[in-house]
């Protein structure tokens, strides 16, 4: 409180006080002791009236005891169960619950691992995958700025996501604890880690196979790595391995013999004591087909973009690409390719504009700050573009009402700026655009990305370069270029594809993995070619080996509808996609192949916990050495419960209390006088 508040209240006294004094002795009635009990009610009315008409405000420190965060994460994946422990990770779960030490040291908050971490609610052990890393980077996240310690219970094998022990190692600060659920015991064993193999192969050809072997033992072990198919062995390899080679890449190749979908299976030979034997085999598909789609790529000028796109287009197999520059390009070669990219057009393209037209040849062209734009206004009907030559940074916004074909659920806003023309970019054909304009924050019309599909045939006109910038930033963001190339390849498909649109589209894949989620996706466009929303989709799934059925309707998710599809058993699968109100349908197949990840391992994988534990400076047990892990949480001096003061200044006026003595003393005042006849 001031000292000058301090001079008022005193002040405020006298005041009242000789108000008080003055009423009752000046001119004095009744008693002395009543008028000194009635002199002092007055003093209390006048001087608690007056203070509160000063308004002083007080300093009022209140004390609140913060724990550290304890963020305990189950491991929820099927993997506990088939190791035999599900039992016991709910009976380590019930201990911590229960802990009185650790109630009173921390705040606990219970998740579940799986692919994703999820609050906790309940343990099934019927997740497919694994991502422990993923679910400590989520963990960081929560917990952000705030002294917390990770503990997960969890077998120790991720089948998805970076290695957890690098991930841990990036945030050394934090100790991290494990409690190992499973045999740690290490045994002899024999594993196929991982078959590298292309989707497509063509017909006639033979397609390259790399097998990943490896051995987990002391002794020296020859066995035999084998590939089959319908039971017909078409490879077979003998191979050596020991403790100080226990890897081997074994590679070859097999012969695409029929057009369509084959499944085939790597086995290696078991050890004569071997436990786990669910990893000694694994299958594979591939697709086998008699065509390949070529693009020409034709620039003006060099730009890092062009490297990029051939990449971008090759991550498909089925794609071949040819870089030309536009002085070495041929004519009477133009008719080989199914898609032309026109990269920064110039005067110099007059005649290969001609000849594309002639052949009414799909075309994909990027112009940025290199491309003659009179030229281009010119030579083409499709879009007109500013004559100002000059460029600025805009960023992609995706069109929601975007229609020509499906697009995943990607972020754009996240990409760099690309360079595109200053002004405003006009269409003169009936476009469908993908992308449109973001300036400096500020969301536009403007078009940065169009497909147009008109006279037979297809082109789409990217207004900027720089999309090296975009891949680069897929990296960075998703640790792969796939989410970059997966958008090209379906520019590629639209753009390069002669195929007569259909009212009715499907998207899938031709083979999954048992336990992967099965997503099928499909587009209904209406007589005009716009995406109908309110259409009714049916999705019909058939067992081709059983002939059991599955039913759903498709849901609506922004410009597709969706199907996710039941964990399915492996084997062949038909569907047909039904728009009930036009009875236009569609029909589809693809393959489950045999595998279940979390079956693979029948121990923990406690070298690797004790390795990211170490790492932190935190702890890695056994199930039966939970009472040490508390012990150690409990008395480590870096999970210090924290006292916090908070300091609030309160004005008198919020004391409710004060108004209650003015009204009794006025109150008694004035019945006291009434009762001795003064008034």
């Amino acid at each position: 409180m001031a000292a000058s508040t301090l001079l008022y209240i005193i002040l405020f006294g006298v005041i009242a006080l000789g108000a008080a004094v003055f009423f009752y002795f000046y001119r004095p009635q009744g008693s002395l002791r009543l008028r000194i009990l009635l002199a002092g009610l007055r003093f209390v009315a006048i001087f608690a009236l007056l203070i509160l008409l000063l308004n002083p405000t007080f300093k009022q420190a209140t004390y609140t005891t913060l724990k550290p965060k304890l963020a305990l994460a189950v491991d929820n994946s099927a993997s506990v169960a088939h190791l035999g422990y599900s039992d016991s990770v709910r009976q380590i779960l019930q201990e911590i619950q229960n802990s009185e030490d650790l109630a009173k040291r921390f705040d606990i908050d219970f998740y579940t691992l799986g692919a994703t971490l999820e609050t906790y609610d309940s343990l099934a052990f019927t997740e497919n995958q694994t991502n422990i890393s993923k679910a400590l980077s989520g963990l960081y996240t929560i917990y952000k700025n705030e002294n917390f310690a990770p503990v997960l219970i969890t077998d120790g094998n991720a089948n998805l996501g970076s290695n957890y022990v690098y991930t841990a190692k990036e945030q050394i600060q934090i100790p991290h604890y494990f409690i190992a659920v499973g045999d740690t015991t290490s045994y002899e064993d024999l594993s196929i880690d991982r078959v590298n193999v292309n989707k497509y192969a063509y017909l006639k050809n033979r397609f390259p196979v790399e097998v990943l072997v490896s051995y987990s033992g002391t002794s020296a072990v020859n066995t035999t790595l084998s590939i089959r198919k319908n039971g017909a062995v078409l490879f077979r390899e003998t191979i050596s391995l020991s403790k100080d080679e226990p890897a081997r890449r074994v590679n070859t190749f097999l012969e695409a013999s029929a057009i369509g979908a084959e499944t085939y299976e790597v086995i290696v030979g078991e050890l004569a004591d071997e436990k786990n034997t669910a990893n000694n085999a694994k299958h594979f598909g591939i697709e086998i087909i008699d065509q390949r789609s070529q693009i020409l790529i034709v620039y003006s000028t060099l730009h890092p973009d062009l490297g990029t796109l051939k990449k971008a287009f090759e991550s498909n197999q089925l794609r071949t690409v040819t870089l030309q520059k536009i002085s070495e390009v041929k004519s009477v070669e133009l008719d080989d390719y199914n898609l032309v990219v026109l990269f920064e057009p110039q005067r110099s393209f007059a005649e290969l504009y001609s000849k594309l037209n002639t052949l009414n040849k799909n075309r994909f062209t990027l112009v940025g700050p290199a491309a003659d734009r009179r030229f281009l206004n010119g030579i083409q009907d499709l879009y007109q573009l500013p004559l100002n030559n000059q460029t600025e940074g805009v960023q992609p916004v995706y069109n929601l009402s975007f229609s020509s074909f499906q697009l995943d659920d990607d972020d754009f806003s996240g990409f760099p700026p690309l360079e595109a023309p200053f002004g405003e970019i006009e269409l003169t054909a009936a476009a469908d655009v993908i992308l449109n304009q973001r300036i400096t924050g500020i969301e536009t019309d403007n078009p940065l990305l169009a497909a147009v599909e008109a006279g037979g045939r297809r082109e789409l006109v990217l207004f900027g370069t720089g999309i090296f910038k975009w891949r680069s930033q897929a990296f960075l963001d998703t640790r792969s270029f796939e989410s970059f190339d997966v958008f090209i390849e379906k520019l590629a498909q639209f753009s390069a594809s002669d195929t007569k649109r259909s009212r009715l589209q499907a998207e899938y894949e031709r083979f999954y993995y048992g336990g992967s989620g099965i997503v099928i996706r499909s587009q209904f466009f209406d007589k005009n070619y716009v995406f109908d929303s309110g259409a009714s989709l049916q999705l019909e799934l058939k067992n081709a080996d059983t002939g059991e059925t599955y039913q759903s309707p498709m849901a609506l998710t922004r410009t597709n509808y969706t199907a996710t599809l039941p964990a399915l058993e492996p084997g062949s699968y038909t569907f047909q996609i039904l728009e009930s109100g036009s009875s236009i349908r569609i029909n589809g197949a693809f393959t489950v192949i045999e595998y279940n990840i979390e079956n693979q391992v029948i121990q923990a994988d406690f070298v690797k916990m004790k390795t990211a534990a170490a790492d932190t400076e935190g702890m890695a047990v056994t199930i039966h050495e939970l009472d040490l892990l508390i012990e150690s949480l409990v008395e480590d001096e870096r999970f210090i419960p924290v006292q916090r003061e908070t300091i609030k200044n309160t004005p008198l006026l919020e004391f409710w209390w004060l108004l209650l003595i003015i009204a009794i003393a006025a109150s008694a005042e004035w019945f006291i006088r009434k009762y001795n006849g003064l008034i």
